[in-house]
This record gives C-alpha cells, sequence and structure tokens, in this order.
C-alpha cells in the first residue's frame, strides 16, 4: 500500500497565508498609498475590518465543512454542483490571471540586480514565463516541499517589514508624517476611500488556506487558525509598516519609488542596506508566486477529484503534487505573458488583472452566503448563528463594495466570464447525479448569481473617477499604455507650486494636478498610476508639451500668446496683478495705485503723474505681467523707473530694502511672501486686482480627449466642492468672489 502523502502543519499553512497575502502586495503597498498621502492609511481601519470578517466567516465555515475544494465546497453546501462550479471556475481564472502579475511585480524587483531582464519587451516576457515555470517546477515536490520552500522565502517579507514594523519607528520623523497627510486636501470620508481597493489588494490570499484544506492535517482545527492568525497577524503589520515608513521617506519620493521598503532601509541605513532589502523583497515575491502556484493547481485537482473538472488534473505523484495540471496551467499562464510583447494586448492584460480582481471578490460572497445553509443544517445554536450572521453580512458588504470599486467594466467583465462558466458547466452537468432537493438548489443558485451579477454590470465607477473614452488618442493612450502620467511644472512660487526643501513639488496647483491624476487613476482603470513629476523652465514649458515630454503643465497664466501653443483647461485658480510696496509708503502713492479719487480726499502737492514718476517699479523679467506693467507706463506716458528681478524673493528684498518702491505681481504670491516674511509688518499688499488673469492647467495643442478629460476632472472637483480643502490649506478661507468663481467654472454633464 502506498504510503500516505505527507501533508502541511497548521504552521505551514500560516506561512503560506502569510506570505501569499504579504509577498508582492505589501512590498509595493506603500508607493500606491502614498500616491493619495498618508490620509490614505485610514482605510486600514475599515479594510482590516471587512478583511477580518471574511477571515472569520471562512475560518466558521472551515469548521462546519472539511470537504475538499474550500470555497467552492462550501457554494456546494447551498447551491448544490453550480455553486461549487461557479466558485471555482471563478477564483480558478482569477489565480491564474493574478499569478502572471505577481510574476511581473518579481521581475521588477530582480531588474533592479539584472537590467536586462527589462531591456525589451521580448525580455520582460521571457522573464516572466521563466519565472512562472520555475515556480511551476519547484511544486513538482508536493505540498510538503512548497510549504518548507513557503516559510523561508516569507522571511523576505517578515524581516524587513517586522524592522520596519517596530524599529523603523526610531526613524520616524512627525515633519515628514504631516507634510505626507494630505497632499490633496481630501476630506475625511473622501481619503479613507480613496485607497480600500488598495487595501483590500494586500488582503486578497486570506482565502488559501481554505483552498489547501485537502493539503493539511488537521483540517478542521488548521484551516480556522490559519485563516485568522494569518489575516491578523499582515493587519498588524500592514499598519505599522506602512505608517512608519510615510514618516521616513518624503511622500513624493514614495509615490516614484518602485522598491519602497528598499528605499527606506537606504534613507535608514545606506544605499547598500538598500540592495540587500531590495533583494529579500525579491525573494519574497518569488515565494508569493510559488505559494499560488500551489494554490491553483491544488484549486484544480479538487474540483477535477469531484467530477467537476478535466480528470487529468486530479492525477498526482506520490508526493501529492498535481503536476499534469501544473503543466496544463503553466503552459496557459505562458499564453497570458505573452500578451505583454504587444502595446494593444498589454492594455487587454491590464483589464485581466481587473477582472482577477472581480473573479476573485465574487467567490468570496457566494461561498460566505452558504454559511447560513451550512449553520442550519449542522444545527448551529441560536446565539452562535446571530453571531455568524452579522459577520458574514459584514464580509459580504464588503466584498460588494469592493466589486464596486473596481469599476463598471471589470464588474460586466465578470459577468460574462460567469456566463461562459454556465456554457461550460452545461457540458458537465450531464454527468453528475442530482438528486432530491439537490436537484432543485442549482436553479436557485443560477438564478441568483445570474441576478448578483446583473445587478453588479450597471453599476457605475467610483465617483472620484472620471470617464475616458472607449478608443484613446494622445496623452491618455500614452498614459494607458505606460502606466505612469508625466507632469510638469515651472517652480514658480509658494504657495501654487514650488519645489520644496525635499525636492518635491508642493503647493496649491500641485495638489489640483494630483486630484486630475487620481482621476485618470481610476478613469483608465490604472489603480498603479505613477506620477511623475518634472521640473521645465519657463521657456521650455510649450516645447515639453509639444514633444510629450510631459502630458500635462501644471499651471500657466491663461493668454492669448500661450493658446498659440497649447490647450487651457478650465481655470484653476482667479490669477491677478496686484502691489506690494512698503508699509510706510506715501499716502499719496497709496491712494493713486488704489484706484481712489474721492473728492473728500486730501490733494497731493503733486499730480497723480509726478508721484508716479518718482517711484521705482520693478516686475519678474519676462513675465506676463512685465508685458502689462510696460503697457501701462507707455499708455500713460509715465518716465518712472523699472527693475525686473529675477525672482519673487528679489522683489521682496527690493521692497524691504528700499531699492525698490512697488512691486508687482500675482496677488496670491505677494500675500504669501509677507505673511512668510520675518518682516511683514513692513511689508503690505494692495486690495486692489489690477487685473484678473486666469491660471489654468496645459494640456498639448489639439489633444482634445486629454482637455475633455481634465477639465471633466475639475469640474466634478469644484462642484462637489473637493478643491475648497487645498485652497484653505494655501490661502485660506475663500472670499465670495472665489466662491462664484469656482461655482460658474462647474460645466453641466
Amino acid at each position: 500500500m502506498a504510503a500516505e502523502p505527507k501533508k502541511m502543519s497548521v504552521v505551514q499553512l500560516t506561512f503560506i497565508v502569510t506570505v501569499n497575502m504579504m509577498g508582492s502586495g505589501i512590498i509595493m503597498l506603500p508607493t500606491n498609498m502614498a500616491k493619495v498621502g498618508a490620509i490614505s492609511l485610514l482605510s486600514w481601519v475599515v479594510t482590516a475590518l471587512g478583511s477580518m470578517a471574511i477571515a472569520y466567516g471562512f475560518a466558521q465555515a472551515g469548521i462546519l465543512n472539511q470537504r475538499a475544494g474550500g470555497m467552492a465546497a462550501y457554494a456546494e453546501d447551498a447551491y448544490g454542483k453550480p455553486g461549487y462550479f461557479q466558485v471555482f471556475f471563478l477564483y480558478f481564472l482569477s489565480l491564474a490571471i493574478a499569478n502572471v502579475a505577481v510574476a511581473s511585480s518579481a521581475l521588477g524587483y530582480l531588474a533592479a540586480f539584472f537590467p536586462v531582464l527589462t531591456s525589451s519587451p521580448v525580455a520582460t516576457c521571457i522573464g516572466v514565463i521563466a519565472l512562472l515555470w520555475i515556480t511551476t517546477v519547484a511544486n513538482f515536490g508536493g505540498p510538503k516541499l512548497t510549504g518548507r520552500i513557503g516559510s523561508i522565502t516569507v522571511w523576505g517579507v517578515i524581516l524587513p517589514v517586522g524592522f520596519m514594523s517596530f524599529a523603523g519607528w526610531f526613524w520616524f520623523h512627525s515633519s515628514t508624517f504631516a507634510a505626507a497627510w494630505n497632499p490633496q486636501g481630501m476630506r475625511l470620508i473622501e481619503g479613507m476611500g480613496s485607497s480600500i481597493s488598495l487595501t483590500l489588494w494586500a488582503f486578497l490570499g486570506m482565502e488559501s488556506a481554505v483552498q489547501n484544506s485537502s493539503a493539511v492535517e488537521n483540517p478542521k482545527r488548521d484551516v480556522p487558525l490559519a485563516c485568522m492568525f494569518g489575516t491578523l497577524g499582515a493587519a498588524v503589520i500592514y499598519v505599522l509598516s506602512t505608517t512608519a515608513i510615510q514618516g521616513i521617506v518624503p511622500n513624493a519620493d514614495l509615490a516614484k519609488s518602485t522598491g519602497p521598503f528598499g528605499l527606506a532601509f537606504a534613507h535608514m541605513f545606506n544605499p547598500a542596506v538598500g540592495s540587500i532589502v531590495m533583494a529579500l523583497a525579491a525573494m519574497a515575491c518569488v515565494g508569493s508566486l510559488l505559494g499560488w502556484q500551489f494554490t491553483l493547481a491544488q484549486t484544480a485537482k479538487d474540483a477535477a477529484d469531484s467530477n467537476m473538472f478535466p480528470s487529468i488534473f486530479s492525477k498526482a505523484s506520490h508526493n501529492g503534487a498535481p503536476i499534469a495540471g501544473m503543466i496544463i496551467m503553466g503552459i496557459v499562464q505562458s499564453l497570458m505573458a505573452l500578451s505583454t510583447i504587444s502595446p494593444n494586448l498589454s492594455e487587454q492584460f491590464a483589464a485581466l488583472v481587473n477582472l482577477a480582481v472581480v473573479t476573485n471578490v465574487v467567490p468570496y460572497i457566494v461561498s460566505l452566503s452558504a454559511l447560513f445553509v451550512m449553520m442550519r443544517d449542522a444545527g448551529t445554536e441560536p446565539a452562535v448563528y446571530r453571531r455568524n450572521a452579522v459577520v458574514a453580512v459584514i464580509a459580504m458588504v464588503y466584498s460588494v463594495y469592493a466589486l464596486y470599486a473596481s469599476g463598471k467594466d471589470a464588474v460586466l467583465g465578470g459577468m460574462l466570464v460567469m456566463a461562459i462558466g454556465y456554457i461550460i458547466y452545461g457540458f458537465i452537468a450531464p454527468r453528475l447525479s442530482l438528486l432530491g432537493a439537490k436537484a432543485r438548489k442549482p436553479a436557485i443558485a443560477a438564478a441568483s448569481i445570474i441576478a448578483f451579477a446583473v445587478l453588479c454590470a450597471p453599476a457605475p465607477r467610483p465617483a472620484h473617477a472620471a470617464g475616458a473614452s472607449a478608443v484613446l488618442s494622445g496623452a491618455l493612450a500614452r498614459i494607458k499604455q505606460s502606466g505612469k502620467v508625466n507632469i510638469g511644472y515651472v517652480d514658480v512660487a509658494s504657495p501654487f507650486v514650488y519645489r520644496d526643501n525635499e525636492g518635491r513639488a508642493v503647493g496649491f496647483l500641485a495638489g489640483m494636478c494630483q486630484g486630475v491624476a487620481d482621476q485618470i487613476k481610476g478613469g483608465l482603470g490604472l489603480p498603479a498610476l505613477t506620477v511623475n513629476w518634472t521640473q521645465v523652465s519657463s521657456d521650455d514649458r510649450y516645447r515639453a508639451l509639444q514633444e510629450h515630454r510631459i502630458d500635462l503643465l501644471c499651471g500657466d497664466a491663461e493668454t492669448l500668446t500661450g493658446r498659440k501653443f497649447i490647450s487651457y483647461s478650465l481655470p484653476v485658480y482667479p490669477g491677478g496683478i496686484a502691489a506690494l510696496m512698503r508699509a510706510d509708503a506715501s499716502p499719496g502713492l497709496k491712494a493713486i495705485l488704489s484706484g481712489d479719487t474721492q473728492t473728500n480726499r486730501p490733494v497731493w502737492r503733486a499730480s497723480p503723474a509726478e508721484i508716479l514718476n518718482a517711484q521705482t517699479f520693478s516686475t519678474i523679467k519676462d513675465s506676463p505681467t512685465q508685458r502689462w506693467l510696460n503697457d501701462r507706463i507707455n499708455e500713460f506716458k509715465l518716465t518712472a523707473r523699472v527693475v525686473n528681478v529675477s525672482s519673487y524673493e528679489e522683489g521682496v528684498r527690493l521692497v524691504l530694502d528700499r531699492k525698490i518702491n512697488v512691486f508687482f505681481a500675482e496677488r496670491q504670491i505677494l500675500q504669501d511672501a509677507v505673511k512668510r516674511s520675518t518682516a511683514s509688518d513692513s511689508l503690505f499688499v494692495l486690495q486692489r486686482r489690477f487685473t484678473v488673469v486666469p491660471v489654468s492647467l496645459g494640456v498639448a495643442r489639439d489633444d482634445e480627449d486629454m482637455r475633455l478629460f481634465v477639465d471633466s476632472a475639475l469640474s466634478k472637483m469644484y462642484a462637489s466642492g473637493n478643491y475648497r480643502g487645498l485652497f484653505v490649506k494655501w490661502f485660506g478661507e475663500p472670499d465670495e468672489y472665489t466662491k462664484n468663481f469656482y461655482r460658474l467654472a462647474v460645466l453641466p454633464e
């Protein structure tokens, strides 16, 4: 008699759950969350509760049902064989698709040491396929070997992330964290909701203990424990590590990093330590892929053992490894990887990754809903039944929200996949014997699941997602293909957009541009969109758009000259020229520049022209304000001296030093300069606006798709009032003039 294949212990199963969740998810999570800001950390509150509820539901289901098949077996208890097949089929597809994505992530880390891996699309594809096959072959040793390897590679996550979670706080700087808290000026609820889909993705994998139930020594005890301990441990580490890293690395650098933990350790120690952490991260990604490859093969084997899938997938070696099924799925995944070669096919591949989220969560809902039938059939005590029911409802509501956050395209794709699943099931059903009460349940299952899919399919994208046209062109097509948006900015001055001491682009306009980037992320289905900030010179800003070096110009005074080169968005700020002078400037000069012509004022001994001719005026060289000042001097035939300066700081200093009398510039910049000056009591900004020059965002001329997208995003921000937090942060409370400006800028749908 053949020896019983060795199976995993509860510790090894917990490691499998942990590494499946913490593999590529936690390693890239700080980068993804930094794109929103540290306020996104609040989403952990909701996500941790939802994920723990899901894990608890699986744990209770695991106690009541120890049959092979995991979630599919749970669904069978309530919905019969059709429920089993649909859950298996959707989950099976999600694993196959997600494994290719995990392999791509692992390759990205390895490329830090072997750049040739990403030197070309062909090289990248070969590298991904190689990783898929390496992890497939490594699973030939059976579940025991997989558990052992997983228990080693998980240390690639545990060591750096664990160290960061507890010791990283010694390098934590509250000022860095505060600067990263809410760079976009989001409201509290908006900030929490903006990253729920990201944090949920980090917890996907909690069900792997359930799926591997047939490969463990004591399923009734080990599966619930592995679900709960694995999820709880991951939640604690996620919260501690991502919070600590936000206070170590400047948010702008973190958002651009492809190896956030390596970057953090480089900040804490030195680049060599950062490289070591990158190597550990690569090892963890490979280990995560190894665990998911085993889960994929085991899911197919369990279905085949129940006559719900071709029998070839049930054939296992003496070590318990379904090698034939692994080879078949290796071929299928290799074909999926080939889709990354062509730019057009890669867009389809990105859509499949979004589909993987939907096809993963729908089985959660179906299998958790089966818990009610399982408890009824098992005669569960009323108090326990009520407790489990409440938790299961919370878990399912959270899962439905995850579907909503995935966008209508992904949900529609999920419905189509489910329809295909029922077609396949039609060929399998005749082989099955459906008797008694079970025979009546499939129809109910089919009706309920299809009804659920139909209801979800037309669900709109989340409110933060702007619409994108079906056929993309221009900047949107480039962004979709590359997965990154390049935002250019001229280092103007605080509080508009400027480069801070840490090299980040900050200010009101930077926040507005980041808000547009977030709309692009949702509208184009790019949850991992990279935002690159590129500083451009004033002379080069238009050319940068024309040459596609940048996709969006973060702020420009809208002029007819500018319209010759670029297209402007809706205005983002009611700009205008004001005058800065010393507080002790002559009353006559103040009265003239204020436009005060009331007859009851004192009559100055000199005429207005004589007073103005005696002054020295200044403005920024080669700016629209300089052209305006020259036009006014020529119009009024003044002989006043004009000194053009190269920076706002220089202009303010010359006013304080009495070398110039009046400095003309953008009103808000002047007010900010006064506020930040140590000699603010000596400075005075006139209330008068000499001009109204709206400031807008810029896109390439004739790129109407990009312009429409940006205008739609801005209009929604104005209509919802989301701009207000940013405005208050940088300018203070808006006056009625400003409020009306944004109200009038809203475009109807």
